[in-house]
């Protein structure tokens, strides 16, 4: 109970460092039903991510083979031009990564996080609580908002530029509350980025 408390404790003071200062104000009704709310419920996660942490730390990390099976050879038609398994700065953790690019340098960049093991499963446990809200943002050139996307819990991202319009996007998707899979595109637009989601093999990280 101590750790869930100390966990909920640092979301939200991470939470409060993030906020906009030239946008504060005195909280209104709403705003405290909203912050209980997603109290509660990132409470609810917490202990549930509890039970299952032990089983991540000790869970047979994907193999090698199996990740760059995952990394296409192209998506969207974009080649990939580069890829690597594993992180030299974090050697037992399993993740891959790739990027594709198309001719007119349209930009996507793909990455898997493997929560097996003892950091994967320090990665994904953070990760998860962010997932487990429900909420959306939005400002000036851009939102930010959790969403479902293929049956996955996302988070979807998007920033326009205002000089070209051009748009910079992201989304995140947890899979069996163990893989942490991002794909990050830059002069890509969301629904570009949702047909690259259909292109990938995720359900085989299921198996």
């Amino acid at each position: 109970m101590k750790k869930t408390i100390t966990i909920i404790v640092c979301i939200v003071l991470l939470f409060s460092c993030g906020k906009d200062k030239s946008r504060e104000k005195e909280p209104g009704l709403f705003d405290v039903i909203e912050s209980v709310s997603d109290l509660n419920q990132m409470a609810n996660e917490v202990e549930k991510i509890e039970k299952e942490n032990e089983q991540l730390k000790n869970a047979t990390p994907i193999s090698k083979e199996k990740l760059k099976a995952l990394l296409p050879k192209s998506l969207l038609g974009y080649s990939r031009r580069k890829f690597s398994i594993g992180n030299q700065f974090m050697p037992d953790m399993s993740m891959a990564e790739a990027e594709y690019e198309n001719g007119n340098g349209n930009f996507i960049s793909f990455s898997i996080i493997d929560g097996a093991g003892e950091t994967g499963s320090a990665m994904v446990t953070l990760a998860r609580l962010g997932f487990s809200r429900d909420f959306e943002e939005h400002n000036d050139s851009g939102y930010r908002k959790s969403t479902t996307i293929d049956g996955y819990k996302a988070i979807e991202e998007l920033e326009r530029d205002n000089y070209d319009n051009s748009e910079d996007t992201k989304i995140e998707l947890l899979i069996s509350n163990r893989f942490i899979v991002t794909l990050d595109g830059k002069r890509v637009s969301v629904n570009q980025l949702k047909n690259a989601v259909k292109e990938l093999k995720l359900n085989q990280l299921g198996q």
